[in-house]
């Protein structure tokens, strides 16, 4: 069977569009790919370093509102505050304000984190300046029972409990506030289901009982990455209250180098 020229023609032009069709979609593909690539790689990079940073400038901003001047006239919470040995309670807070500071040692040596009322997503938890969210529903911070905190650990927003499941059992974790310095131990962890909201309870787990510890329990998803099928929960037990006018405390600013740096430790 022979083929004209009129049909030759026909099936090279058939074939150029498969072959030009198939360059476009290889191209697009190829595209897509390196625009993945590249998310995957900026996006813990944004979250891990740039917005860490960030945090760590703001709670030094924050941590200065609350340190007296003695060159100055004017008080402050630290020098108006006296401490006669009770546990001061801090005081509730507007949704979405920024009244406290974490430091954990075992996220990173100079590892610092604002924290906000409540766990709105838009007001608190995704926003790069704040983060981390007191659950209104627990105590306050110094209260007997159980502050409960939540943050993410994956995601295009704010980490800040990326490094949950790297604390150890005697781990230091401390809260900075207006009155002063708020040390826990870390004590143990568990995965749970999204609902579990016992783990919230003044006693965490015993409905209606409450507690003569001072309990943190940090929540996060799990698995850590892009998953919302559990919860990680990490708990830790208060061990003592240190005064503003005490400074912060030993152990911090032998782990935390800006600290060291601050008291000329370093």
């Amino acid at each position: 069977m022979t083929v004209n020229r009129r049909e030759r023609a026909t099936l090279r032009g058939r074939k150029r569009k498969k072959v030009r069709v198939a360059s476009v979609i290889g191209e697009i593909l190829i595209v897509s790919g390196v625009a993945v690539f590249g998310y995957i790689v900026w996006q813990p990079w944004h979250t891990g370093i740039t917005v860490q940073n960030q945090q760590q400038q703001l709670s030094e901003n924050l941590s200065s509102t609350w340190t007296f001047d003695d060159q100055t006239a004017s008080s402050s919470p630290a020098e108006s505050f006296s401490f006669a040995g009770d546990v001061p309670v801090i005081a509730g807070q507007a949704p979405d304000d920024s009244f406290a500071i974490l430091y954990v040692p075992a996220f990173g040596s100079s590892y610092a984190n604002v924290i906000a009322e409540g766990v709105s997503p838009e007001g608190v938890l995704n926003p790069s300046d704040k983060g981390i969210g007191r659950y209104s529903s627990t105590q306050q911070i110094g209260e007997i029972g159980n502050v409960g905190l939540a943050a993410h650990r994956s995601g295009a927003f704010i980490t800040p409990f990326r490094d949950i499941t790297n604390l150890r059992v005697g781990d230091p974790l401390f809260i900075e506030t207006s009155e002063g310095w708020y040390v826990y131990r870390y004590r143990s962890t568990e995965y749970v289901a999204p609902d579990a909201s016992e783990v919230l309870n003044p006693f965490p787990r015993l409905e209606g009982q409450i507690s003569q510890d001072r309990i943190l329990t940090l929540t996060s998803c799990h698995p850590k990455e892009w998953s919302t099928d559990e919860r990680v929960i990490s708990y830790s037990v208060f061990e003592e209250f240190i005064p503003k006018s005490e400074g912060p405390p030993a152990e911090l600013v032998e782990l935390n180098p800006r600290f060291a740096k601050k008291v000329g430790a370093a």
